[in-house]
């Protein structure tokens, strides 16, 4: 085992460097802060997802004082800091994931930057990054959700609109789920933010799909999503004017 620690308070516990066949970094975790934890949750959800349909092998644990200053309590009354995990998934190209309980709240780009660093180091070219864009307005609970983002440069713009993103354009893009697409460059890697407008109740069934279809096909990995698909809801139907009792 490999422990690396920086000024930041950081557990970086690794396995030995895997080697990897033409890696790309999918970044997918969510702030846990309580008020904004069932809207921003899609980056948790999908990550859940794709370690649920797809084999993946954890290759490195991480704590950080980045995480924010609290305790996971699970359901048998322990306790334990919050944790992320990256894992791989091979394929003709492998997929290595960052997923877990928290998105870094504090030294956002020096944490980014030791994500960086590992991912360098195992080879990754291009990296891309999930969650929902923070600058909009909600939409409809039961509209279908459009996949929106932008890329580091104009050949990855061209790549996100061929598959069908829209692209986000004149407006700041927040927290580490961006920071760690803009860090990107200073590796030599491309880097691509999927996103979506929020508004979908939890747990976003619909988003996860849609940002998944949009993934699979960039990145070139296979996973089930008719299972996924069963679980969407139709959205309640609307009762004319005097049907029924008032208070039903």
């Amino acid at each position: 085992m490999a422990r690396r620690r920086t000024s930041l308070w950081l557990d970086f516990e690794s396995k030995a460097q895997p080697k990897l066949v033409h890696p790309s970094l999918l970044v997918a975790v969510s702030t846990s802060v309580s008020q904004y934890k069932a809207l921003y949750s899609q980056a948790r959800e999908l990550a859940n997802y794709l370690l649920k349909s797809m084999k993946f092998e954890e290759v490195a644990v991480v704590r950080s004082s980045a995480f924010p200053p609290e305790v996971i309590v699970m359901e048998d009354g322990t306790a334990a800091l919050p944790t992320c995990r990256l894992y791989v998934h091979r394929g003709k190209s492998d997929l290595l994931l960052f997923a877990g309980d928290s998105s870094p709240t504090d030294d956002q780009y020096l944490f980014a930057k030791t994500l960086l660093d590992y991912a360098s180091k195992a080879g990754v070219k291009e990296v891309y990054s999930v969650g929902a864009r923070w600058s909009e307005t909600p939409v409809p609970a039961f509209e279908d959700p459009h996949v929106n983002g932008f890329a580091t440069d104009k050949e990855g713009v061209k790549q996100l609109k061929e598959h069908g993103v829209e692209i986000i354009e004149s407006e700041p893009a927040p927290f580490f789920a961006s920071i760690v697409v803009g860090m990107a460059t200073d590796y030599g890697m491309k880097g691509f933010k999927i996103s979506v407008d929020h508004g979908e109740p939890s747990p976003h069934t619909r988003t996860v799909i849609k940002m998944l279809e949009v993934l699979s096909s960039m990145i070139g990995f296979k996973v089930e999503l008719e299972g996924l698909k069963a679980l969407v809801k139709a959205p309640p139907q609307e009762r004319p004017p005097g049907a029924g009792p008032i208070y039903q």
